[in-house]
């Protein structure tokens, strides 16, 4: 009897709510959240300005609606029907029977954006002979009347293009008459609005294969343009290679099929520690060579920022890349590194300043690096303070260990020692002559391989970066040289600041090699003249591709 009473109880405790549900007061707050909800659609996947947006009233409770939909535009209905008439973020609320009820939901509105294709019959377009034709894909929800104003490069021909590029054609085709990334502008109307302009580059090449000068813009993209001494140097624009140059990419080495970048991150000088431990955000990463891929090599986000890659160099026989971190020493890697974060436990060093006989007799403790490669089975170690110079080594020399007093100072020998702060550096191994730029005294020389033979190039001030102690001047330097000795030596050149209150166009009148840009010179002149090879761009590392492509 005892058990069947329990059940009794246990029955009545679990009913009970039920037999007075329908006798009690329904309050709001008895109402889950989706008691009151609405959702919104448009006609297309796009909330764009002017389109008919229906929102539609999903609540399962009461019977007045007011709708605020952000833009001082208020409704009635159950489910209305909005336009927005500009672009932005709007809160858009549901209140139900008076402010019984509320929901808010966000609603982003954009602005009509055209979106330009461009095709071509030719599978590379080539200038002077693909045709390339051009058409937009453009939201119109209100059918207004629409306008195209295009802008080409001076020189494009075809139908309705005039002289200075313009085209007022919907879908105009046309062949371009330079080469290089060619800018190309649409400016929309719709009705009385005119959208905001949209580019896009064509990639535009030359009808031959060309050898190719990569270079990192400071604050901007990777460009590469062709080294044609042919076509008009009017006619040959850089290409955008669609990728940032980085912080600081003091050095671009060209290898095999990859454009390896070298970037130093935002700290190239000294920083106090502790900061320094957690500040480096230094990068090698690698670019096919027709801009269609970047991949990661090596990354220092987070870590020490003295050790990020300040110089490299890679060698292509070997299959290896070198770097010089600010002032300790030189590590290496395979060139199929991908995808590594940097740490000392993984990535040891090659070399350090204490490892070779010149510890003491060149090379001083915390040696700023300079610029590192090799040539011949012999590395060329630049320094530029605490002991300044290019040290030069072969692997039997590295004692993998501190230098203690009776090792031998390395028979392959220094050059400048505590004379040249060395900031940039190559060799044009078919002259068999050594460049280097100094950051001593602003000086672009040129050497025989034993340092005799000198003969100064340039004389110039620079852009004062990084300060009197650690500057960083001139950073690339690359050569492109033919097998019969002729080609040119191309260094980054950044000018000095034009004088507050100066106009630039009279500074430069008056100091025209002031003006940044990459300079270079004839190899094979015995008076080299210097020329501008690009103006008006500052540039930190630079990289030929001596394979025409």
């Amino acid at each position: 009897m005892k058990r069947i009473n329990y059940i009794f109880r246990l029955l009545v405790l679990l009913t009970f709510p039920a037999f007075f549900a329908c006798e009690r007061e329904i309050n709001p707050e008895d109402f889950a959240p989706a008691a009151v909800d609405f959702v919104y659609m448009a006609p297309s996947i796009h909330y764009v300005v002017g389109s008919e947006i229906n929102f539609i009233n999903r609540s399962i409770v009461g019977s007045a609606w007011e709708w605020n939909f952000g833009d001082g535009v208020t409704s009635n209905e159950k489910n209305p029907v909005h336009k927005y008439a500009n672009p932005g973020t709007y809160t858009v609320t549901l209140i139900v029977d008076g402010g019984l009820y509320e929901v808010k939901k966000k609603l982003f509105i954009s602005d009509i954006v055209p979106v330009v294709r461009f095709t071509s019959s030719d599978p590379t377009i080539i200038f002077n002979q693909s045709e390339v034709s051009f058409d937009v894909l453009l939201e119109n929800p209100e059918n207004k009347e629409v306008s195209f104003n295009w802008k080409f490069p001076v020189g494009t021909q075809g139908e309705g293009i005039d002289e200075n590029g313009a085209s007022t054609l919907n879908e105009p085709t046309v062949v371009f008459g330079s080469i290089g990334s060619q800018l190309v502008s649409l400016t929309v109307k719709i009705g009385d609005k005119e959208l905001t302009p949209v580019n896009v580059n064509v990639r535009v090449n030359f009808n031959q294969p060309a050898r190719t000068l990569y270079y990192a813009v400071k604050g901007g993209n990777i460009m590469a343009k062709k080294l044609i001494d042919e076509l008009d140097p009017t006619l040959n624009n850089p290409f955008d290679m669609g990728y940032r140059s980085g912080k600081h990419p003091l050095s671009l080495q060209f290898s095999g099929d990859w454009l390896y970048v070298f970037d130093a991150g935002t700290r190239t000088g000294f920083t106090a520690a502790p900061q320094h431990l957690t500040a480096g955000d230094g990068e090698i990463f690698a670019i096919y060579h027709d801009g269609s891929r970047r991949e990661s090599v090596i990354e220092n986000f987070g870590g020490d920022t003295f050790l990020d890659f300040y110089y490299g160099y890679v060698d292509q026989q070997e299959g290896a890349i070198y770097w010089a971190d600010r002032r300790q020493g030189i590590f290496r890697t395979s060139v199929n590194t991908r995808n590594r974060k940097f740490s000392l436990s993984e990535f040891k060093y090659f070399v350090q300043n204490e490892w070779t006989g010149y510890y003491a007799n060149g090379i001083g403790w915390g040696n700023i690096n300079g610029p590192f490669l090799k040539y011949k089975g012999v590395y060329w170690w630049a320094k530029n303070s605490n002991g300044a110079g290019i040290f030069r080594f072969v692997d039997s020399d590295i004692l993998g260990r501190n230098r203690i007093d009776g090792d031998p100072i390395p028979a392959s020998g220094a050059l400048f020692v505590n004379q040249r702060k060395i900031r940039g550096m190559v060799i044009d191994e078919v002259n068999e002559k050594l460049y280097i730029s100094t950051q001593d005294d602003w000086r672009i020389r040129r050497y025989n391989l034993d340092g005799t033979g000198v003969r100064t190039i340039e004389i110039v001030p620079f852009d004062g970066e990084g300060g009197t102690t650690e500057g960083l001047f001139v950073t690339g330097m690359a050569v492109d040289v033919a097998p019969d000795g002729s080609g040119y030596l191309y260094w980054a050149y950044r000018g000095p600041a034009v004088p507050e209150g100066v106009d630039p166009e009279e500074y430069y009148t008056a100091n025209p090699s002031h003006r940044s840009g990459i300079k270079r010179i004839k190899l094979n002149e015995d008076v080299p003249v210097v020329e501008y090879f690009i103006k008006d761009v500052e540039v930190y590392g630079i990289a030929v591709d001596n394979t025409a492509r």
